[in-house]
């Protein structure tokens, strides 16, 4: 579903690899669309803010080049729907229900504020008891390595790491924080 629409398949790269720079033609293979369709939504990315270009020159051409705007409110705030429908999308917080019977999951860390990068992990809070679950699918389906943090009541965890998931997406269930 993800895919679907023509111009989230190019914000998909560079949602996938947002520190990455791109030129047209990889964008446009990666997207699986013709040059000219991806330059247009290239130039809609742009003209929102969500992406910046520059040029690189190779002999006398100038080659247009195309990255994240990791610095845009507007980038992060879409990228954190994108990374949400893409945990939902993957089939894992069905997975972990099964597997787990949660009172709840929690997305939390820079996957949440989509802040993350290539080298990102998803962070993901269960308050359950601990499990040995395998996550190969899922961790390929996302491209990302996948940290299960288990915990019976939430009450019990660190302060700091309290913060970080009361400041996460309910994924599933509900938070009882005091």
């Amino acid at each position: 579903m993800i895919q679907k629409c023509n111009i989230l398949g190019v914000a998909k790269v560079f949602f996938d690899e947002p520190t990455r720079q791109h030129y047209l033609i990889e964008v446009s293979k990666k997207a699986n669309l013709a040059h000219t369709s991806t330059k247009s939504h290239i130039i809609t990315l742009k003209k929102n803010g969500l992406i910046t270009e520059t040029t690189e020159r190779k002999g006398k051409r100038n080659f247009p080049i195309y990255q994240a705007n990791l610095n845009s409110k507007k980038y992060r705030d879409i990228k954190k729907i994108y990374n949400q429908l893409a945990i939902q999308q993957s089939g894992i917080i069905d997975h972990l229900k099964e597997k787990t019977a949660p009172r709840t999951i929690i997305l939390f860390g820079s996957y949440r504020k989509g802040e993350d990068t290539e080298e990102s992990d998803i962070d993901l809070f269960i308050e359950a008891k601990k499990e040995s679950i395998n996550l190969t699918k899922y961790e390929k389906t996302l491209g990302k390595k996948i940290q299960l943090h288990f915990s019976e009541d939430f009450k019990r965890c660190p302060k700091e790491l309290k913060n970080n998931i009361a400041n996460g997406i309910v994924l599933q269930g509900y938070l009882e924080a005091f």
